[in-house]
This record gives structure tokens, sequence and C-alpha cells, in this order.
């Protein structure tokens, strides 16, 4: 019943339906969730207007970040499909995806609602302004480490990124400016107002890490199956195996 909903959303062709009903059975043998899972996870990315192509690349990259993170499965999934189309990237992408979310969530503060919150304010800016997930995901990390809500954090640095559009200076030149500066706080406000004083401040001062944690994530590939394979080893991630192919 739940593939025959997949089918009947995705408008999937009789072969695409029995690639889609065999990819739900052959993933919810192979890890902790259930066939009935996946198939509510492919009906939530049709939900998404993905085709069943697009749903079968993106399947098991999501299975991956949500056990990876010890996330609600649909949960999950909205927040990769939409930071994905965000950052206007492909389904052959949401493994790239998965593994910058999973690496950002163990190397700082973020966990998948900060990344959503901040990600819905900044995220269609910052792919306008030339910034890639990579490093958009982090500087909100940083943000994030130095105390800054998520909210916050994004809409702050979506009003950094129009303002240095509107200005015609380069980030680099800004934060050079700021951090050289005799005044840096005055110099932020002078750039980016009250609102983004603070964040423009944050960032100026850690450039270095922020420049760190990109390369970082620009070297993720694997780290959401690496992760979750390891919240999957042990006796409980046995039973949940055991379980799932019951």
């Amino acid at each position: 019943q739940g593939m025959l909903k997949v089918k009947a959303i995705s408008g999937a062709t009789t072969s695409e339906f029995k690639a889609l009903s065999e990819s739900a059975k052959k993933l919810g043998s192979s890890t902790m969730f259930t066939a009935s899972q996946v198939a509510e996870l492919q009906l939530n990315l049709s939900k998404l207007g993905f085709n069943p192509q697009s749903i079968l690349d993106s399947t098991e990259a999501i299975l991956n970040l949500a056990q990876a993170t010890d996330s609600d499965l649909a949960e999950a999934a909205t927040v990769a499909a939409s930071t994905m189309n965000a950052f206007g990237l492909e389904a052959k992408d949401m493994t790239m995806v998965s593994d910058v979310m999973a690496d950002a969530f163990s190397s700082s503060a973020l966990d998948l609602q900060k990344f959503q919150t901040a990600m819905a304010s900044v995220a269609p800016v910052a792919k306008q302004a030339g910034a890639d997930i990579q490093r958009t995901s982090a500087i909100l990390g940083v943000l994030v480490n130095n105390g800054i809500e998520a909210s916050s954090a994004g809409t702050a640095l979506r009003n950094v990124f129009l303002e240095l559009s509107n200005k015609g200076l380069t980030w680099d030149q800004a934060m050079i400016k700021i951090q050289t500066s005799l005044n840096p706080l005055k110099t932020a406000m002078d750039l980016f107002g009250k609102r983004g004083a603070a964040v423009a401040t944050i960032i100026a001062n850690n450039r270095t890490e922020i420049q760190g944690l990109t390369a970082d994530f620009q070297d993720s590939a694997g780290e959401a199956k690496k992760m979750a394979e390891i919240m999957d080893s042990g006796v409980g991630g046995a039973f949940r195996r055991m379980q799932s192919q019951f």
C-alpha cells in the first residue's frame, strides 16, 4: 500500500515502480529501516517533486544521514532535499549533501534542527553570492559554536551577503577590513548595521577556523555512511537489523 502511494504521487511507470519497490525491499533488509519506512521516505521525496530516478539516486544517502545523526527519517529527507534545491544541486549530489551535513553535525554545535532553521534563511542568498554548501555550513557552524542562535545566524549571514552585494565589496575585503580595524565593531556596524555587526565580527575573527571547516567539509566523502555504520555497530545495531530483516 505504501508503494502504491509512491506510484500515485510520483507518476512512476511500470518499470520505475518495480525499481522503486525493489530498492525499498533491498534497503529495508540491509539497513535499520524497514521496507515500509523506506516507502514512506520515497513518498516524502515524491511530494517534494522528485521524479522516480531522483528518488532512487537519493534514498540511500538520506537513510545514511538519518541513521548517522539519529534523526527522524522524514525530517532528514525534508531538510536534505530543501538544502539541495536551495543550492541548485541535483539528486545525484544527495550523497555529497548528506556527507557535508553529517560532517557539520559532528564538527560543530549544529544539528538537524539548527541546520534547517539557519539554511532556510541563508541558503538561496548564499548560492547567489557564490558560497557553496560547504562554505555556508562552515560559517554557520562557527557562528553557532560562538553562541549565536540558528535563526539569528541564518538571518544575519543572509544580510551580510546582501550588504556585500549592495556595497560592491568582496567577502575577503570586508572581513580583512574588520579584522585589521582599530575599532572592529564600529567598522562592522558601518558595513552591516546593528543586525549584522556581531555576526560579521565573529566571522572576521574566525576566518582561519572557517577555512579549516570548509576544507574539511569539501573532503567529507563517505562521512554519512561511516557514521551510520558506527551508529549501527554493536548489539543494538544487530538487533535493529534483525528486526528490519524479519
